[in-house]
């Protein structure tokens, strides 16, 4: 999870929470708006500084807000004991939370169930008299990724978007890959027996042992040698040895 750090000035000194029972979720009442211009809005109110541990833009940029162990000022009469999360945005009236936030926020809540397994998830107004995070929030969505899905760690937005880097090139080469196979048959060696076309692939295989020989050599049939190519220029494209075993 990538994290903007900020160097918040507090106006005063903040206390330490005494535990981590609830995360609270909140939207920000604002359909545009910055960390930075709530960390005003709550200066004005006469808090120290921004009163959440977390908020995210609707591109997904998450930003610190107050340290976690700090107690925040996010849900009156909890705060000793909460985390607030809050998003960018008037959920009250906005319909669609975009993609990007859904799984910024999905990000953060794995992080903290995994930091604070034994706390609930709940909406500011469930702690309090509020109709935030509003009624469009999609906070059924949330509460169920937060006590199913993320105990099952799904990927993150970093990781999606390298997996969905390694489909791509995958796929940009299996169509020219496949055109280059031929009638079954077994290769045991890096030799005229075997196609030109796989030679280099399977050579790179196993100098970089994806593919290990044995008593009797190679043992690859023509699906191998297809693999072998398309691992082998997959890896040219991507810059980056795939760490596959045959």
């Amino acid at each position: 999870m990538t994290v903007i750090e900020t160097d918040w000035k507090w106006k005063s000194g903040l206390s330490t929470r005494l535990s981590t029972k609830c995360i609270v979720l909140h939207h920000a009442a604002a359909k545009i708006c910055t960390a930075q211009q709530i960390d005003s809005w709550h200066k004005a109110n006469g808090w120290s500084g921004i009163g959440y541990h977390f908020f995210i833009r609707k591109d997904g940029t998450i930003y610190r807000g107050r340290p976690e162990w700090a107690v925040g000022a996010h849900a009156s009469g909890r705060n000793s004991n909460t985390i607030g999360v809050c998003v960018e945005g008037n959920y009250e009236e906005e319909k669609t939370m975009p993609q990007a936030q859904k799984d910024a926020v999905k990000e953060v809540l794995r992080y903290l169930k995994g930091k604070y397994p034994k706390a609930e998830l709940k909406g500011h107004r469930d702690v309090g008299a509020t109709g935030c995070p509003g009624k469009y929030y999609p906070m059924s969505e949330m509460v169920n990724y937060f006590n199913n899905e993320s105990e099952e760690e799904p990927m993150t937005v970093e990781e999606k978007a390298k997996f969905n880097k390694l489909v791509n090139a995958v796929s940009a080469v299996t169509s020219d890959v496949d055109e280059l196979k031929k009638p079954k048959m077994i290769y045991n060696y890096i030799d005229n027996n075997m196609p030109e076309w796989a030679r280099e692939g399977v050579q790179w295989c196993v100098d970089n042992g994806i593919v290990q020989g044995t008593g009797d050599g190679l043992n690859l049939d023509d699906d191998k040698l297809w693999l072998c190519t398309v691992i082998y220029r997959t890896a040219k494209t991507i810059g980056k040895l795939i760490n596959v075993k045959m």
